[in-house]
């Protein structure tokens, strides 16, 4: 019996621990070119309701909430990172958001230049 409960425990403990480690907002996996479209619009949506100073985006127009998929855009597939474009016909814009491998969301602009490197601003968070 003793033996059951300390197999039961260990086999308990492995199947919970990929749960109890996983974080809202990011993944530990890399991400895919999908997701990371998906991630740039929820962005792009998100600041459309509320600004987003950690990204330093100023509250986006609402036209920003409801835009399809196809508005978005692997622009780079760069080392470590994905750089996707967010396209707004209606106000003649697009928001370049930088997402990290693991699904984190690293700056967004309206330039698509980033100054930081992804070795940088991966070792500060």
């Amino acid at each position: 019996m003793r033996r059951w409960l300390q197999v039961s425990s260990v086999v308990l403990m492995v199947l919970v621990a990929p749960v109890t480690q996983a974080h809202e907002g990011h993944e530990h996996a890399p991400v895919t070119m999908k997701k990371a479209v998906e991630i740039a619009l929820a962005t792009a949506r998100d600041a459309s309701i509320n600004s987003q100073p950690g990204l330093g985006l100023a509250q986006l127009d609402q036209s920003w909430r409801n835009l399809p998929t196809s508005a978005a855009h692997i622009y780079e597939n760069g080392r470590g990172y994905y750089l996707v474009s967010v396209a707004n016909s209606s106000q003649a814009k697009t928001l370049y958001v930088r997402i990290l491998l693991d699904g984190r969301v690293e700056a967004a602009n309206f330039s698509g230049d980033f100054v930081s490197s992804v070795a940088t601003s991966s070792a500060g968070k």
